[in-house]
């Protein structure tokens, strides 16, 4: 059923595209839809004092499931401690039952709403054990959960299909899956989301895993790119693809940093996640921040904090709209921070202190 209509006073708003700050502004909404923007506020409408409203927030990738069992495999490299599907995560994630792998990603989704997140996407391990999990996750999720599924030894076009009907799509490991695999994938989930890890280490990148799963895989996202070229970044931008960037989970592994400014420069549509839920946690600000700070060591002077906000919010145009007339509403209201109110540059102060989630302005779980 649609919300009815309603009239949203805010101090500040992110509007259109362009994330342009809009100063005491009211929004008219009628089943769902913004109908339209106006200066100053209306009498009679939901007043937030000291709020921003801006567009939800989305976590483009996570592993949710090894949350269960934070900081583990700490003085392992990453192989060891999650490469698939031999490794410490592995272990650890095996050695639980359904209930609890269900109950621990479902708080994880709980804290993820409560900072603003209105959309997780989700690679989920263990075959189709876990794709039951996902498949149950998704009924009783506070936001917006994508689940891709993945097959662990055997795959036949029987369990492909079967995963097909449990998951929302196909999270990909790595091209190490061998491009026959990869070309079976493809056709079998050529109507879902595909994603797939690419040159998050230098030894993925020397492979040359870009070209191999672009060619072979045709995703729509590809995540990490830690140790892509200039060229490689170019193709990506070309491709018109999203390349998901997890900023603090290269940093724990020791694996590098993503070149941000040469993608944001050279036009790549990007996104930001977390990763690994029982290596980073859930607070998707962090890793603003961290995007914020990495691309300022790479770019001395630079300022791509807009860039990164809209990374974080309406380049997944899958489930989230810009504030703008016409557009179904998916935003949030946050009360924001002295720090936000005194600043000169209002875009990175938000993303260091954000505040605190007020209102969400949508129901998370239908978001289209």
């Amino acid at each position: 059923m649609e919300a009815p209509s309603r009239i949203i006073n805010v101090e500040y708003a992110l509007l259109g595209e362009d994330l342009e700050i809009a100063n005491k502004v009211h929004l008219e909404i009628e089943d769902g839809v913004i109908q339209h923007i106006g200066k100053g506020w209306i009498s009679g409408g939901e007043t937030y004092n000291r709020s921003i409203l801006l567009p939800g927030l989305v976590n483009a990738h996570v592993h949710s499931f090894d949350g269960v069992s934070p900081e583990y495999g700490i003085n392992l490299p990453i192989k060891e401690a999650v490469g698939d599907p031999r490794s410490e995560k592995y272990r650890i994630l095996r050695s639980f039952s359904e209930r609890k792998l269900f109950s621990s990603t479902l708080e994880f989704l709980k804290r993820s709403l409560s900072i603003g997140v209105l959309t997780v996407v989700d690679f989920n391990e263990l075959d189709l054990f876990g794709a039951q999990i996902a498949h149950k996750i998704k009924k009783n999720s506070p936001v917006h959960y994508i689940s891709l599924g993945r097959l662990d030894g055997d795959f036949s076009d029987e369990r492909l299909l079967a995963l097909k009907e449990l998951v929302d799509g196909y999270g990909v490991s790595s091209i190490s899956l061998g491009q026959d695999l990869l070309k079976k994938i493809k056709n079998v989930f050529m109507d879902r989301l595909v994603a797939i890890h690419i040159s998050e280490t230098l030894n993925q990148n020397l492979v040359s895993d870009v070209d191999v799963a672009i060619s072979t895989l045709k995703p729509k996202i590809l995540i990490h790119g830690t140790h892509l070229t200039k060229d490689e970044i170019r193709l990506i931008a070309d491709a018109k693809l999203n390349l998901v960037i997890c900023p603090r989970s290269n940093l724990w592994f020791s694996v590098g940093i993503p070149n941000i400014p040469e993608m944001i420069k050279a036009g790549v549509k990007l996104l930001i996640g977390t990763d690994n839920a029982g290596i980073t946690d859930h607070n998707l600000w962090k890793e603003m921040e961290v995007s914020l700070l990495l691309s300022r060591l790479k770019d001395p002077g630079s300022d791509f904090s807009k860039e990164i906000l809209r990374s974080s919010t309406i380049n997944f145009n899958d489930s989230i709209n810009p504030v703008s007339e016409g557009k179904r509403v998916t935003a949030i209201v946050m009360t924001y921070s002295d720090r936000f109110t005194a600043a000169l540059n209002k875009y990175s102060a938000m993303i260091k202190d954000p505040g605190n989630l007020t209102k969400v302005l949508a129901p998370p779980r239908t978001l289209s």
